[in-house]
């Protein structure tokens, strides 16, 4: 089974959801969410992962509830040696009968692009060899370093246009190692309330962690235009605009949202519908979400 059909199921649909733990969902609703996932037709689950094995616990878990291809986007490689997420690897590999991708990505790694390609080859030789390995990337050198040794392209927060721009780095990368362009995958992060400024606010947080945080994403961002926003949000200690926010995540109310998620969805072969609840542990808010973006009204 190659890394598309491990998590398109043969392409008959071409959208992924992730719950997180930050979420706060209860186990039982946890299971609930994924089972509705499945029911309403998406085609792979996927989850974070800090730098222990919960994640590849849940894939398994998830995997069994469903019978769904599961992921993780990603383990931080600075985390862990290669040994530990290639044991955990092998285990949901052989757990899901070869329906497990994973993600990878730099972490806190010191010259990352350096770092991962040495990463990734080790990773490698102790993993099944048909297991598909997505590597985490946003700028042009980790981009053209993951078109080169990974299946798969995990991007992030990414507006339409960057999610463009990082398709054609992609391909320039692949084309130049003479092999396939690698699937191409993002998290989109998804917000639906029928109060929209509820949705908007969740969506803001999980923004604002990222824009003033490490540099890899405030660079990021400052490719995207976004540089006079950060001043703003470093400075005035204010909230993401609504232009900044709206460029790289979907929100609002139910029927406005699915049309933001269609436009951040076009550039990629794969994307995920990252769950966001307006309240921690509302099942309720991430059904919305479910619905709102079901694979067979997006495409």
């Amino acid at each position: 089974m190659t890394c598309r059909e491990a998590i398109t199921q043969n392409e008959r649909v071409e959208v992924g959801f992730c719950i997180d733990d930050q979420q706060g969902l209860s186990k039982s609703d946890e299971l609930r969410c994924v089972r509705l996932a499945a029911d309403l037709g998406y085609s792979s689950a996927w989850t974070p992962s800090h730098a222990d094995a919960t994640a590849f616990d849940r894939c398994l878990a998830w995997h069994h509830e469903t019978g769904l291809p599961t992921g993780i986007s990603v383990v931080p490689a600075s985390g862990k040696p290669v040994a530990f997420y290639a044991k955990h690897a092998r285990r949901a590999w052989d757990g899901t009968g070869g329906k497990f991708v994973l993600g990878v990505g730099s972490g806190q790694m010191d010259r990352a692009a350096e770092g991962m390609r040495a990463y990734i080859t080790e990773l490698r030789r102790l993993l099944p060899p048909e297991l598909p390995v997505y590597v985490a990337a946003l700028g042009p050198r980790m981009l053209r370093l993951a078109s080169q040794v990974a299946e798969g392209v995990a991007l992030n927060w990414c507006s339409a246009k960057q999610g463009a721009w990082s398709r054609t780095e992609i391909e320039g990368g692949a084309a130049g190692a003479g092999r396939p362009t690698p699937a191409i995958v993002e998290y989109i992060r998804t917000a639906v309330d029928p109060d929209r400024v509820a949705a908007g606010k969740v969506l803001e947080q999980s923004l604002l962690r990222y824009a003033l945080g490490p540099t890899a994403y405030r660079q990021h961002f400052e490719r995207m235009g976004f540089a006079g926003d950060l001043t703003v949000l470093r400075n005035a200690k204010a909230l993401p605009s609504p232009t900044f926010l709206s460029a790289v995540g979907a929100w609002g109310a139910p029927g406005e949202v699915r049309s933001q998620f269609q436009v951040l969805a076009r550039p990629l072969d794969l994307p995920i519908v990252r769950v966001l609840v307006t309240r921690p542990g509302d099942a309720e808010s991430a059904r919305l979400v479910l619905e709102e973006c079901k694979p067979d009204d997006t495409h």
